[in-house]
């Protein structure tokens, strides 16, 4: 029995001293945030009666009836009364300077940048190792000092070199110099026109395949488009009034020299026999890339024979075609996520989008 009440007695000491202790906790815990206010609440006070004229001691017997003994000593009155009296304002204390910078210094500053400017492909990590600094500190110079953040490198069908830039310089200024007056009567004879791929199911973006998840949800699976899927090979021409024409090239023919002008340019040339019966191709300006279809001898001497004028194309410039930045991302957009059963159904839906495009568009595209 002794034992028992002995082991009893220990259990509720060892309870009562941890809820003492957790009590204790709790208090301290309210009293630092409670004395942080009455602190500025007791400087705000000091201030007020040391502008009224009264002295330290005066002011330290005040605060001891209102807040209590102790919450501030006689000393530190007098240090702040005589502050209030130089022309402090704050009520705050100063801010200290704290630990000297050592990592963070122009120094190392400079160092990280010229590193970077060698090579900006480094990562956090790889800085880290090289310069024998902490991470948190490679990271602070990156982002607060030298500002600057990772981005993934634009990938482009071709780098241009310095042959190829020049031309794209020398042509721009040429079109300039010849259409400087970019209005609606300058495009009026100028058509473009390019080839595509066009599939009869157009997977949707990457992006809109995104969704909200939790934690453990499954990620969901997409088919990935093979080569072998079904598509059809468009030439489509458009101006700045809108769709011209489109021609799905037969299953198993490619566009060469002779099938762009027996079949393709003869096309434009009724189409536009239609629209001008008088000059037909004549005096048209024609702007496409430099395929090879495009450049064959018997196509620049049927161009030539109709008087239409080739506007000068850059070498791998997709940038500068506007069916390449303008029409065929709209219409592969468009058709993102639809599925057609036949050729027919394709043509239909192309059709359909090319007439649905605002003029406005249109003319917006030559614009730029």
């Amino acid at each position: 029995m002794v034992c028992v009440n002995i082991s009893l007695t220990i259990t509720l000491t060892l309870l009562l001293c941890t809820l003492f202790c957790s009590i204790l906790v709790t208090l301290y815990t309210n009293m630092v945030g409670k004395r942080a206010e009455s602190v500025l609440e007791i400087r705000a006070y000091i201030k007020g009666r040391s502008l009224l004229g009264l002295k330290p001691v005066d002011i330290h017997r005040e605060v001891c009836d209102i807040y209590g003994q102790g919450q501030m000593s006689y000393m530190t009155i007098c240090r702040w009364v005589a502050r209030f009296k130089s022309g402090h304002q704050q009520l705050k204390d100063a801010a200290h300077t704290g630990r000297p910078a050592t990592t963070t210094t122009k120094h190392n500053i400079e160092r990280i940048r010229q590193i970077l400017e060698k090579d900006a492909r480094y990562t956090v990590r790889q800085l880290a190792r090289m310069t024998s600094w902490p991470l948190a500190h490679v990271h602070c110079i990156l982002k607060n000092d030298l500002q600057v953040r990772k981005i993934n490198a634009r990938w482009i069908p071709h780098l241009l070199n310095d042959d190829q830039k020049r031309s794209r310089v020398e042509r721009a200024k040429y079109l300039l110099k010849k259409y400087p007056k970019c209005n609606k009567k300058t495009f009026d004879n100028l058509v473009t026109g390019d080839e595509t791929w066009v599939y009869f199911f157009e997977t949707k973006r990457k992006c809109s395949n995104q969704f909200w998840a939790t934690k453990n949800a499954r990620r969901s699976s997409i088919a990935k488009r093979i080569r072998t899927v079904r598509k059809v090979f468009y030439v489509i021409f458009f101006d700045n009034k809108g769709p011209v024409m489109q021609i799905p090239v037969p299953k198993g023919k490619t566009v060469t020299g002779k099938y762009y002008r027996d079949v393709v340019l003869q096309k434009l040339k009724k189409c536009y026999k239609r629209r001008r019966p008088q000059t037909g191709l004549k005096y048209l300006r024609l702007l496409h890339d430099n395929a090879p279809a495009h450049k064959a001898r018997i196509v620049t001497e049927f161009l030539k024979a109709e008087k239409v004028t080739v506007l000068p194309h850059p070498a791998f410039s997709p940038d500068l075609a506007p069916c390449d930045f303008f029409l065929f991302p709209k219409l592969k957009f468009h058709l993102s996520g639809k599925r057609c059963k036949s050729r027919n159904a394709l043509g239909s839906a192309i059709y359909q989008y090319l007439m649905s495009i605002p003029i406005q568009e249109y003319e917006n595209c030559f614009q730029k």
